[in-house]
């Protein structure tokens, strides 16, 4: 009798809990991803200003940039940077942004051909990359991409390097939503790579 009585006071617990979790109006947070936006607009060169083959290295991260968490910033607050714990890159910023760089370099015909570094494929140029910021800064009513990226571009055959530049931009938002500084992301990442092709140009290779 007594377990009869524990068991139906168990049942009646659950039954409970149940309903108010039911019931109720709980809005639970689910995890967003983001990708880089698609390169476009790009005017291929007629001639690749590298008169040969380029590998892509690995971009070099360090600190959080390693994970995939969106970083942000908040004007208040300058010095501190902090995780978003549902809004995710879909990869690890240095893998988004050594295919997105590829990506530009291919379609703007940079070299004769450019590949990602592989140690049996040598290429005559090879081209470093380190990101140093790639945080979201937010404003009172608006939030704007900050990128800081540090280029450089070797002559593997002659062993000289060709340039060494650090670029920055900012970039704002359309809006408030974090796809739209996806998109942002994405511009300052574009102005970064034809600032870059500017400056190889003007090496007159």
């Amino acid at each position: 009798m007594l377990f009869f009585r524990m068991l139906c006071l168990l049942l009646v617990l659950v039954l409970g809990l149940g309903g108010c979790m039911g019931g109720a109006s709980v809005n639970i947070p689910h995890d967003h991803y983001y990708r880089l936006p698609a390169i476009t607009a790009v005017t291929p060169l007629g001639t690749p200003i590298l008169p040969g083959t380029l590998e892509i290295s690995a971009v070099q991260t360090s600190g959080m940039l390693h994970e995939r968490s969106i970083l942000f910033v908040r004007e208040q607050q300058p010095l501190e940077v902090s995780p978003y714990h549902y809004y995710y890159w879909v990869n690890a910023p240095a893998s988004l942004l050594q295919q997105h760089l590829l990506n530009y370099l291919r379609q703007k015909n940079f070299a004769h051909s450019q590949h990602r570094y592989r140690s049996d494929t040598p290429a005559d140029f090879r081209l470093e990359s380190e990101l140093l910021h790639f945080e979201r800064y937010i404003r009172k009513d608006a939030s704007e991409a900050r990128v800081e990226l540090e280029l450089v571009l070797r002559d593997n055959r002659s062993k000289r390097t060709l340039l060494r530049k650090l670029y920055r931009y900012n970039v704002k938002a359309q809006s408030t939503e974090m796809a739209d500084t996806a998109d942002a992301f994405g511009r300052a990442l574009n102005a970064i790579y034809r600032q870059f092709a500017q400056d190889v140009a003007a090496l007159n290779l």
